[in-house]
């Protein structure tokens, strides 16, 4: 068991998500809720790596007597969650919940109005534990610089955040690493250039940790990608799965129509050898398409483990590109083990899902017919798929309604036509108008 439980948080009434699922799709109407989902579970999946964050800030153990460490933990939390959400301070009554295996982790507010995080026993024993060893370390070795070097004493540091994260990702049960992809990320290009010197510390924290992670990764793409996979089979150990970086590439080069590169001199997109522009200056599907397709790729590339959520990923993308982004996003899905959430207003990122999900049904009951009409890697698993209506109408007692047909393991085609069967009453209206003339 691993879900998420939301109560009278922000636009959502109820709602309840099972993060065991491969993939899933929110679909509804702006401002119904779909990046509040999204968050939440953003947030619930982080909190591992904020722990991580505070037990590697010696000063919350120089600084404090031990009885006081969980209690600066709690406030640390409460401050990321702020940095997430704003103030929640007129959501009185919001619960928040995340059950994982026999673990449970809660936030609501106090009869004061103040943020309050309860863990179960297991974990609190588990963090509490944690902190005591870790100040161990702070307050001796780390703190009083005892080590024999500068260098040493980054060396140790390395080395107690990976045995820390390892211990983290047992406790939590949780491996993955939790990428937030928001919309808008057509801004970020258009000020490639700037964006050094922007305060990103005025963005919410799911941007800021956007932009961070963007610096980190952008320095693997000094050179194109063909380039990027023959430096790094050279330098790594191990086999890459060639054939799905190869078919990765592909749909890159299908939606993105060009390379992209990270230079000394800035972010390019490369056409061709002699042809290319700054990424400030490139189209708005491709900035708005840039950071999915590359951090997609890296997934791939290195085999990574990540829970990715993703805004929008249709964003001034021609109908075509669309499908083609799906394919990329399901076959990272099914040659990592990775997990992914999207949000969409778009029909053709649904009838692009459709077909995946029916290409499953279907060419897995004619393995040996010799066709193949989807590759295997793009399909999806019913059994490993959810896609949810999201709604925050007064009347309704849950804001998610599933959009699944267990007859055609398809998503329900008459939400996907709503706009159409509109359309079609009014044409026909005008029609009738027409004829009566």
């Amino acid at each position: 068991m691993n879900t998420i439980h939301i109560a009278n948080f922000g636009p959502i009434k109820k709602a309840s998500l099972d993060l065991e699922k491969d993939m899933q799709v929110l679909i509804g109407p702006q401002a119904a809720g779909k990046s509040t989902i999204c968050k939440v579970v953003y947030f619930f999946q982080k909190i591992r790596d904020y722990t991580l964050d505070f037990l590697m800030e010696s000063e919350q153990f120089t600084n404090h007597h031990e009885n006081e460490y969980f209690s600066q933990y709690m406030k640390y939390l409460t401050k990321q969650f702020m940095g997430c959400f704003g103030k929640t301070t007129h959501m009185r009554d919001f619960q928040l919940e995340h059950r994982f295996h026999e673990k449970q982790i809660s936030i609501k507010l106090n009869e004061d109005g103040y943020i309050r995080f309860r863990f179960d026993q297991a974990l609190k024993e588990g963090i509490t534990a944690l902190m005591r060893n870790v100040s161990e370390l702070h307050l001796t070795e780390l703190g009083h610089n005892k080590l024999n070097s500068i260098i040493d004493s980054l060396t140790a540091l390395r080395v107690m955040k990976q045995q820390l994260q390892g211990t983290l990702e047992d406790l939590f049960e949780n491996s993955a690493e939790i990428i937030y992809i928001p919309a808008g990320r057509s801004l970020l290009a258009t000020m490639s250039e700037q964006l050094r010197d922007f305060p990103i510390s005025d963005m919410d924290l799911t941007m800021q940790e956007f932009v961070n992670l963007i610096w980190e990764t952008k320095r693997k793409f000094g050179n194109k990608i063909p380039d990027l996979v023959k430096d790094y089979t050279k330098t790594v150990t191990g086999q890459i799965n060639n054939r799905s970086v190869e078919t990765a590439y592909d749909l890159i080069q299908k939606i993105f129509k060009a390379d992209y590169t990270s230079e000394n001199d800035g972010e390019k997109i490369y056409f061709d050898e002699r042809h290319w522009v700054k990424l400030m200056y490139s189209s708005s599907g491709q900035q708005e398409a840039l950071w999915i397709l590359m951090l997609a790729f890296i997934t791939i590339l290195e085999g990574k483990h990540r829970f990715m959520v993703i805004e929008e990923p249709e964003a001034h993308l021609f109908p075509i590109a669309q499908k083609d982004i799906v394919n990329l996003i399901s076959l990272m899905v099914n040659v990592t083990g990775s997990k992914a959430i999207m949000t969409t207003h778009s029909p053709y990122i649904l009838t692009s899902l459709n077909i995946l999900l029916y290409a499953q049904k279907v060419e897995s009951q004619h393995k040996g017919s010799g066709r193949t009409v989807i590759p295997k890697d793009f399909r999806i698993s019913f059994a490993d798929f959810a896609a949810y209506k999201v709604e925050n109408s007064q009347n309704a007692e849950k804001c998610l309604e599933s959009l699944l047909d267990e007859e055609s393991h398809m998503i329900r085609t008459e939400y996907i036509d709503h706009v159409s069967a509109i359309t079609n009453h009014e044409l026909e209206s005008l029609l009738d108008m027409e004829m009566e003339q």
